[in-house]
C-alpha cells in the first residue's frame, strides 16, 4: 500500500511547552488492519480516516507503549480500584453515533478543557469522524455502566489482529472519584486477553507531560523505538533508554 505522506505544523506542542508540534501525516479509506499494527511500533496512531506520527524537531518523547495483557499484574493500588469499580458493567458496541456518549463526551471534554459552545450537527459531525469513522470494521465502542444503568464512561478503541488499541477514553466528571481513566486501562486490557488479543495499546507516553506521563504506571511494559518493542521493568529503565541517545548529542531536555 502506497499512501501520500506530508508533513504538517500545527503550532505549539499539546504536552510539553516550549516545543514545536509536527507530523507527517496520511488518509485512507480503507486500511489492513495487520498493516496498520505493525506501523504502531514505529510511531504511527490512527484518527477517523487519518494516520499521523510525530516528528517534531529537537524531541523524541512520544513513545509507542504496549502492556502484554498476559503477563500484566496489576500493583497494589490498581487491585484497590478494581475492588472499586468492580460494580460497573462494560459492553462492547458498533461505532455507532449514540446522542448519549455523544453527551457524555461534550461533559469530558468541558471538564478537562474548560468552556465549548452549544452542540450542533457540526460538531456532532467532527465527533463522529474523530471518534466513529475509520478505515477498518473493527472499531468498536466500549461502555461501562453503573448496576442503575448510568454510562459513567466510554472507551474507543481497534481491535486489532494481536491487540485492542485505545483511541480515546471519555467518563462523567461527576465520578472523578472512581479513577475511570486509570481502571479503564485495566479493564481494557483484561478485555484484550478475553478477546484472545496479547497486547494492550496505550498509544503514546510522553516522560513529563502532565496528561501523559501516567501510562508509565501500568508496569512492567513495552516501548517502540525505531520499530522495534522492547520490555521495560518501569518508568526509570524506559526514560534510561530514552534520553541516553539525546544527552550524548545535546538534544532534548529530560523532562
Amino acid at each position: 500500500m502506497r499512501f501520500s505522506v506530508r508533513e504538517v505544523e500545527y503550532g505549539p506542542c499539546p504536552y510539553l511547552g516550549g516545543r514545536v508540534w509536527r507530523v507527517e501525516e496520511f488518509s485512507a479509506l480503507q486500511f489492513d488492519p495487520a498493516a496498520y499494527e505493525s506501523l504502531l511500533a514505529s510511531g504511527w496512531r490512527r484518527s477517523g480516516y487519518s494516520f499521523y506520527r510525530t516528528i517534531c524537531p529537537l524531541c523524541e518523547l512520544c513513545t509507542p507503549l504496549r502492556l502484554d495483557a498476559r503477563a500484566f499484574e496489576p500493583s497494589k493500588s490498581q487491585r484497590r480500584l478494581e475492588r472499586l469499580n468492580a460494580d460497573l458493567g462494560l459492553e462492547l458496541l458498533p461505532p455507532d453515533f449514540s446522542e448519549e456518549r455523544y453527551d457524555l463526551y461534550r461533559r469530558y471534554i468541558r471538564f478537562q478543557h474548560g468552556a465549548e459552545g452549544e452542540p450542533s450537527d457540526e460538531a456532532r459531525a467532527s465527533y463522529a469522524a474523530f471518534l466513529l469513522e475509520g478505515p477498518f470494521d473493527t472499531t468498536a465502542v466500549l461502555e461501562y455502566r453503573d448496576p442503575g444503568g448510568t454510562l459513567l464512561a466510554a472507551g474507543y478503541v481497534d481491535i486489532l489482529p494481536e491487540g485492542v488499541s485505545s483511541i480515546y477514553f471519555a467518563f462523567d466528571p461527576g465520578a472523578a472519584r472512581r479513577s475511570l481513566g486509570t481502571w479503564s486501562v485495566l479493564r481494557e486490557t483484561r478485555l484484550a486477553e478475553e478477546l484472545g488479543k496479547r497486547y494492550y495499546y496505550l498509544g503514546f507516553w510522553v516522560p513529563g507531560a502532565t496528561k501523559m506521563d501516567y501510562k508509565a504506571h501500568f508496569a512492567p511494559f513495552e516501548t517502540a523505538r525505531n520499530g522495534i518493542w522492547t520490555p521495560r521493568s518501569g518508568r526509570d529503565e524506559a526514560l534510561a533508554e530514552l534520553l541516553a541517545p539525546k544527552a550524548a548529542a545535546g538534544v532534548g531536555d529530560a523532562p
